[in-house]
């Protein structure tokens, strides 16, 4: 046998010549490819303008320029991009984070996150840490969610550092 006939051979053919020649054959699988970060329920986003490594993702748009969001922009120091669920010109929440190069993304409130994740949202989507914060609902009613969204802002370094 020559080498161009080996190489003409069929892969099938092969492994038969093999397992006569009583040669263990080893064959390549693909393991399974886990579920992408992302795939259950509104796993778009629209993004507002912003331009932080932060990306603070509220259940709806106007959550995003009403007076509690001027607030929280002008607590943390920095022009943090607004997001939302969207179906419409949306984009994909793992390209989003690879794009725009964010270090944190943060959800207001756990359901919100649960929809973007299966099970629990995971610590890390590429390179951005994920933080789940307290609702916006929250945070306008109850000072224990205003509290807890202030000691997470400090527990993540969210401020700007100017």
């Amino acid at each position: 046998m020559t080498v161009e006939t080996t190489i003409n051979m069929s892969l099938s053919k092969q492994q038969a010549y093999l397992e006569a020649m009583d040669i263990t054959v080893w064959s390549l699988r693909n393991p399974p490819v886990p579920e992408a970060v992302g795939t259950q329920g509104q796993s778009r986003l629209k993004l507002g303008p912003g331009n932080s490594g932060i990306l603070l993702v509220c259940d709806v748009d106007s959550d995003s320029s009403g007076r509690l969001a001027n607030d929280i922009s002008r607590a943390l120091g920095n022009n943090p991009v607004w997001a939302w669920p969207c179906d419409d010109d949306a984009i994909d929440l793992t390209r989003s984070v690879e794009e725009n190069l964010f270090t944190i993304v943060a959800f207001f409130g756990e359901e919100l996150a649960l929809q973007f994740f299966d099970g629990e949202p995971p610590a890390h989507l590429s390179s951005a840490k994920l933080v789940v914060l307290p609702s916006m609902q929250a945070v306008q009613r109850e000072a224990e969610a205003r509290q807890a969204l202030w000691t997470t802002f400090c527990q993540f370094h969210m401020f700007d550092k100017d």
